[in-house]
């Protein structure tokens, strides 16, 4: 008996066969899940599509000529993909215990119109109701016969055309409210997750365009999964994205879709920002508690003084923690971008009975919900506040699931803790809910985009939190490389909706998936000098020096004579150990712009490279003048000095930089200097500083100092006097 992982393993092995075109390789995989299986009808489906595929190899190798040939080895594919899917799912309901599949033993058919009767005869009973009683849609019956719906949709893929209409028809024209109907699209994305399915697919591409921006974005989102899922699929469903082409061409989704894209793209931060917050921000702001609760004063913070204008102390805590201030404003950054900056806070409070619906997770949120209201039934005026509650509802910035987690929340916080939180949060929605209305005005899709924002956030918890997160395919473990899928190349064949994905992955320092793009961009629009210098530049980030010197090379020819082109094609010389060729185009780069402190720094260090120790002394001298609060320069003039023979100039400038800062070269170096004016109890005592300086060994020392020995003979040293000094500090350390 195979195991549920097995099963899997083998159906995603043989889906991968498939899309190699390798059929005789999948049919001999198949067969032994057909086998496994015991089921009579697949038995026989194997056979006859391994007769059928022995037919068309043995025509083809006859030579003839056949103008239906592909269409029909076209259709042979689907045939196998249908056949693995069937067997797969046949085994799986027969060993797995996951939720779906107990759910499908609970249904003797599957017959949507019979659970949306049901729905619909409860909902008209209820909008009757709703005169006298605004509760009246939050009744248990609906909520239990909507859940029934939901498993049901999540539980199968095969619908067929019939079930299909039934569900299209209940999109459009059920006056059930719409977070009923939003959940709905949250069980046909979960299906598509687990088993492909053409019919659902095809209902997809209709919601797209629904009226109602919050089924439209969840569908498109679906949507996207499913093709990036399933792309190798598509191309033998020409019905299907014929109906997909046409739908974004009459309706113009062009721009929301890719929108949409770059927000999935972006869920691969979620766990890096989770990490940056709970590893580096939280410590920090943990550490200055003490600090921020004298400086800020918080326990009266909360004060009618507060709308006057903000604490003037708040800028300067963070100099007791100056790199807390940098993260905190990244962390600003990546919430105004929408990136998911809230699962390390709410992870930790999905344990509340409502999560242990499933389709609660993906519930969008709304005031008038009998859990919202029952954990509000007690609290004061400003939580049972409605405006606050549609505030909430209307925030962009936490995702629906998180929402319901801080209200269900609420009654388990401490008096003083939830009245500050209440105070605060009120003011910050006022203030969200005038920013968002500005925003929308700017931005037609603003509303679409939020929707399905959200709507990936809380799917995301789903699938990364749920206690039983092991009966879900999680999507997100998936490359969501759309740029490479064959259906987002066709749907989207402009250079704009690449160039999005590039600059965001560009501006993330994704360097090696925005190059991939770049390259793709550059085959389209020859002689992109921008273009090529963003090549140019993913490849000198990689440490592709001669690539990264090529694409800026060309950058040049094509006109680009920009200051930062030459600096760029010299750093590339540099890390090619060319520093004459650098120092070339840095000296033209001096010429456009000699005011510049990094192209003198550059040169200094290619005269330095070619040892040219007299003429690199006048740019780091030159450096030193124009940026005097910059101690940096002072290393390179110490060692030039030494090189030169400026033994007092050398000695000063090591002084000053030891006094900063104990670093192991400049105690060596300055034991070189004066050692060659002859100040061997000196230079003896700073050789034995430096070895004895944190992460410094002697044989580190040694190397250092014997790289080192052609200056001291240069400068009167006598060899054979070397190993007695170096005898020397051996005996200094042991004393």
């Amino acid at each position: 008996m195979m195991t549920v992982k097995e099963i899997k393993v083998e159906h995603t092995n043989i889906c991968w066969l498939l899309s190699e075109k390798k059929i005789k390789d999948s049919l001999d995989k198949i067969q032994k899940l057909v086998k496994e299986s015991q089921n009579g009808d697949l038995i026989d489906s194997h056979y006859n599509i391994e007769f059928t595929y022995k037919n068309i190899l043995k025509y083809t190798v006859e030579g003839i000529s056949d103008p239906e040939r592909q269409k029909v080895y076209n259709h042979l594919l689907r045939d196998v993909y249908h056949l693995a899917d069937k067997v797969c799912d046949l085994l799986l309901s027969k060993y797995s215990g996951d939720q779906i599949y107990e759910e499908r033993k609970k249904q003797t058919e599957l017959n949507f119109q019979i659970a949306i009767d049901e729905i619909n005869s409860i909902w008209s009973a209820l909008e009757l109701q709703k005169v006298v009683d605004g509760n009246a849609e939050n009744k248990p019956e609906l909520q239990l016969a909507v859940d029934k719906l939901f498993n049901q949709v999540w539980s199968y893929s095969s619908i067929g055309s019939v079930n299909k209409s039934v569900l299209k028809d209940f999109f459009e024209k059920s006056t059930l409210p719409l977070h009923y109907k939003a959940i709905l699209v949250g069980a046909i994305n979960l299906s598509l997750m687990r088993d492909f399915s053409s019919d659902y697919i095809h209902l997809l591409i209709e919601l797209s365009t629904h009226p109602e921006d919050e089924l439209s974005a969840r569908a498109i989102v679906a949507l996207l999964l499913a093709l990036n899922k399933y792309d190798a699929r598509l191309p033998l469903y020409p019905e299907l994205y014929t109906q997909l082409f046409m739908t974004i061409e009459e309706s113009g989704l062009q721009t929301i879709i890719h929108s949409i894209a770059i927000q999935l793209i972006r869920t691969r931060e979620t766990e890096q920002i989770s990490k940056k917050l709970n590893d580096e921000i939280l410590p920090e702001v943990v550490k200055m508690h003490p600090k921020l609760k004298d400086k800020l004063d918080l326990d009266n913070l909360i004060s009618d003084n507060l709308a006057e204008g903000k604490n003037p102390d708040w800028e300067d805590m963070f100099k007791d923690s100056p790199n807390l201030m940098d993260k905190m404003e990244e962390l600003t950054q990546w919430q105004m971008e929408g990136a998911d900056v809230f699962l390390s806070t709410f992870k930790h409070l999905k344990h509340f009975s409502f999560f242990n619906t499933v389709s609660n997770w993906l519930m969008p949120f709304y005031p008038t919900h009998p859990d919202v209201q029952q954990s509000l039934f007690n609290e004061d005026a400003v939580f049972s506040s409605r405006s606050l509650l549609d505030g909430l509802a209307s925030s962009r910035f936490l995702c629906n699931s998180d929402k319901y987690s801080l209200i269900l929340s609420i009654p388990h916080m401490p008096g003083m803790q939830k009245e500050m939180m209440g105070q605060m949060f009120s003011a910050e929605i006022e203030q969200m809910v005038e920013m968002q209305k500005d925003e929308q005005m700017l931005q037609a899709n603003q509303k679409k985009l939020v929707a399905s924002n959200q709507f990936i956030q809380d799917l995301y918890r789903l699938l990364k939190v749920h206690p039983q997160k092991h009966q879900f395919e999680d999507v997100f473990t998936q490359k969501m490389d759309f740029y490479n899928r064959w259906f987002f190349n066709q749907m989207l064949d402009d250079s704009d909706a690449l160039r999005d994905i590039s600059e965001y992955y560009f501006k993330k320092n994704y360097f090696e998936d925005a190059l991939e793009i770049y390259s793709k961009i550059a085959d389209k629009e020859k002689g992109n000098t921008e273009v090529l210098q963003k090549m140019a530049y993913c490849y000198q980030q990689s440490g592709n020096y001669e690539k990264a010197l090529c694409y800026y090379q060309q950058a040049e020819l094509l006109g680009s004579q920009s200051v930062w082109n030459k600096k760029k094609i010299a750093l590339c010389y540099r890390h090619l150990n060319k520093p004459e060729d650098a120092l070339n185009y840095y000296k033209e780069a001096e010429k456009m712009d000699s005011s510049n402190l990094h192209t003198q720094v550059s040169i200094g260090h290619c005269l330095l490279e070619l040892e040219d120790f007299s003429e690199a002394l006048k740019y780091y001298f030159k450096v030193e003048y124009l940026d005097p609060g910059n101690n940096k320069a002072g290393r390179p003039i110490a060692w030039c000095s030494f090189v030169e023979g400026k033994f007092e100039q050398a000695e000063k400038y090591y002084h000053k930089l030891i006094v900063s800062e104990k670093n192991k070269h400049d105690l060596i170096n300055l034991g070189h200097t004066l050692w060659c004016q002859k100040k061997r109890k000196e230079a003896l005592s700073f050789y034995q500083q430096s070895i004895q300086l944190p992460n410094h060994s002697f044989n580190e020392f040694i190397d250092t100092f014997n790289s080192d020995i052609p200056y001291l003979k240069k400068h009167g040293i006598d060899s054979g006097d070397i190993p007695l000094m170096l005898d020397q500090v051996r005996y200094s350390l042991e004393s």
